[in-house]
């Protein structure tokens, strides 16, 4: 249940910015009665957009970022406007449950209303690539978009052990949580060559003081989808939160990466610029120390 929530809040995040740079404009499907989508994952959306296929969607997810905000809020996890879903005409409704099945409501209504069901994963990697796959073959478009993101997200790099151990971090007040294992993000940080502080347990990790304390990471890698715009740097005092007070030997040598992207945290196409993100942020601190060290600050700036 902890993992839901924080699942959710994730998802609340990303779309509490008014704007982002990726957004798809107003539908361009009300002209000549072809393909209309209805994207109810903010992850699929992003994928559909990168494909060329954002002037389709119609109606999208309350908490979406990328579609135009002048396309019409549908719903999400915790509630469908069936009706206003009817009104929009979908050919195609793109969804994302999980391990859940899709409401028996939405599956009769596309039955009785005509329309495909798509239900697509993106919590790893490889869900990603096959999410894009699929969405490719679906509307038959010739987007080469899942090649890139399998090629981008199967280069592995050598180990650099000599970094310490990463933490990737996505809040941290009131409690410290934490990207883990079986999250796409953890997945780039282990092909990138670098070592996860957390090995064991679920792909969103609440820890308290004492676990961060305990698990000592050489990096803390902040991922915080605020802004409206891409930037990088150390993290501020503000951003470290509880981390900030602890006496981190991350901290106190500015072994703080911030990726302050508002789409940093969505599982889609999205990753292809955090992975590039993380990369060189990681690859200017070099390993630990080395003199790289003595030209942070602390962790103590702004956004970079």
């Amino acid at each position: 249940m902890r993992a839901v929530m924080i699942l959710i809040l994730v998802l609340a995040c990303i779309g509490c910015n008014d704007a982002a740079s990726t957004s798809a404009g107003p539908p361009e499907a009300e002209r000549d009665g072809g393909v209309r989508i209805v994207s109810l994952t903010p992850a699929g959306s992003k994928l559909l957009v990168d494909m060329g296929l954002g002037d389709r969607i119609v109606g999208r997810h309350n908490y979406d970022q990328v579609v135009d905000r002048s396309v019409p809020a549908v719903g999400d996890q915790g509630g469908i406007d069936y009706e206003r879903l009817i009104g929009l005409k979908p050919t195609h409704v793109v969804t994302e449950w999980g391990a859940r099945s899709p409401p028996t409501r939405l599956e009769d209504l596309g039955a009785s209303q005509g329309f495909e069901l798509v239900n697509i994963s993106t919590l790893t990697l490889g869900e990603i690539v096959e999410s894009a796959r699929r969405l490719e073959n679906v509307f038959g478009v010739g987007s080469e978009l899942s090649s890139e993101l399998d090629l981008v997200f199967s280069q592995r790099s050598e180990p650099r052990p000599t970094w310490g151990t990463v933490l990737l971090v996505m809040q941290t007040s009131p409690t410290v949580d934490c990207l883990g294992p079986g999250s796409a993000h953890h997945e780039l940080l282990v092909r990138s060559g670098y070592t996860p502080a957390i090995a064991e347990g679920s792909p969103y990790v609440p820890l308290d003081a004492e676990d961060v304390l305990t698990l000592d990471p050489g990096v803390i890698v902040l991922i915080r989808p605020r802004s409206g715009k891409t930037a990088e740097g150390h993290g501020s005092a503000a951003d470290l939160g509880v981390l900030a007070g602890l006496g981190l030997g991350a901290v106190e040598r500015g072994r703080v990466v911030l990726i302050d992207d508002p789409l940093a945290l969505l599982p889609s196409s999205s990753l292809l610029g955090y992975v590039r993100a993380l990369q060189r942020g990681l690859e200017a601190l070099g390993p630990l120390g080395s003199p790289r060290e003595d030209t942070t600050d602390n962790g103590q700036s702004g956004p970079g």
